[in-house]
């Protein structure tokens, strides 16, 4: 299925800037069009996963599940729920 694109972005570049661009997408087989918006995409999807998702060592993920058995959390669990509401 076919997704109908409406959206626009519009930038400015340098005449090297555009260039480059133009070389790079040359390089790797794609049309000037496409070659931005996949590297944008691409960029943008590793932006979000890096500060959305939380990765822990097995070291901690046992400490984790030790933590998720106890009946109340620790006071610096708490705490550290605390901060991260406050962003």
């Amino acid at each position: 299925m076919a997704t109908t694109r409406t959206a626009r972005l519009e930038v400015r570049l340098t005449r090297e800037h555009k260039l480059l661009l133009e070389q790079a997408a040359a390089l790797t087989g794609q049309r000037l069009s496409t070659f931005p918006v996949s590297v944008l995409l691409e960029r943008a999807r590793q932006i979000v996963s890096d500060n959305t998702r939380t990765t822990l060592s097995p070291r901690d993920f046992e400490r984790f599940l030790q933590i998720l058995d106890e009946k109340e959390p620790p006071p610096e669990l708490v705490d550290a729920f605390r901060r991260a509401r406050g962003r």
